[in-house]
């Protein structure tokens, strides 16, 4: 009986442990696998166990094994793979939803489609590039590529336009731009009246030091 009361005992502190690594409170393990926090309290204390049913929602919500919810041992085993495979399924699902919104019945034509596929795909980079991780070497990574990427999508267009015309300067009927030496495309896509794509950089005019001191703050605390 020793034995059965320092096994409860021990399953119960590996709940808590692995529950607090999760970064999850009491109250919210609780609520997702349906039982009041008193009851996960005392599982987590030792002093009542957990039915089988209720073990095996905990072992869900907290991604481990039996065994490493006995053995204590989850912590040196690589818990990554779950988190791989949830991002490429969510990324997966995402560029799906995208193929098949010309096919959503809400829009009431094409250019509403248009409109919030682009609006979805502004916020998904968004959403990337202001992520709390992002480092350094992958900012610089996106400036680059979004730089090859103003340049290919220029001479694109640039060879579609002027590329769309015969030698006698005529149109041919799916050619999609009203004049091939209209330059204002051009300057739009260079940003040549604005100015605003490029930032400028001068530390001296524009550098926080409060938003500086936040910012270590914040990585320090996450311990980056």
């Amino acid at each position: 009986m020793e034995h059965y009361e320092k096994k409860i005992s021990f399953l119960g502190e590996n709940i808590q442990t692995i529950r607090k690594h999760r970064g999850m409170k009491q109250q919210e393990l609780a609520d997702k696998i349906g039982i009041n926090m008193q009851s996960l309290s005392k599982i987590e204390r030792g002093v009542n166990y957990p039915t089988f049913d209720t073990l095996e929602k905990i072992m869900d919500v907290l991604g481990v094994t039996p065994n490493e919810l006995l053995s204590g041992e989850w912590k040196y085993i690589d818990h990554t793979e779950p988190y791989i495979m949830d991002i490429i399924k969510r990324e997966q699902d995402f560029n799906v939803s995208l193929d098949y919104l010309s096919e959503n019945e809400f829009f009431d034509d094409e250019k509403e489609c248009t409109f919030y596929k682009a609006y979805k795909l502004i916020q998904y980079i968004h959403n990337y590039i202001t992520n709390e991780v992002m480092e350094l070497e992958e900012l610089m990574e996106i400036k680059q590529l979004i730089q090859r990427q103003k340049l290919e999508r220029m001479i694109k267009v640039h060879k579609e336009m002027r590329g769309g015309v015969d030698r006698y300067r005529e149109q041919p009927k799916e050619y999609k731009y009203h004049n091939p030496y209209d330059d204002w495309l051009f300057r739009q896509l260079a940003d040549i009246d604005n100015r605003n794509n490029i930032p400028d950089t001068s530390p001296q005019l524009d550098f926080d030091d409060i938003d500086c001191e936040e910012y270590l703050k914040d990585r320090w605390n996450r311990g980056l």
